[in-house]
């Protein structure tokens, strides 16, 4: 792994599965649900840049978020090399 040219983020964000996607839809380029937690708990994945467009979103709708101290952007495209 530490040889992918890209190691992304991981970010749990406190909403359900059906919002996160529908957010995905809008600005998922790069960034995918990389697990669920819970009903209102959805971890996404991805590249770094894309992550935070999405959590930016999701903050300026009042939804917390919580960034993942993570070395890489695990259940995301960017391990697929692996």
């Amino acid at each position: 792994m530490q040889g992918l040219r890209e190691r992304g983020k991981m970010t749990a964000v406190y909403a359900g599965e059906e919002r996160v996607k529908r957010e995905l839809g809008k600005y998922g380029e790069g960034v995918s649900v990389a697990a669920i937690n819970g009903p209102e708990l959805t971890v996404i994945s991805g590249r770094e840049e894309a992550v935070d467009k999405v959590t930016d979103r999701f903050t300026a709708q009042g939804v917390g978020s919580k960034e993942l101290k993570v070395s890489h952007a695990f259940h995301s495209e960017l391990m697929a090399p692996m």
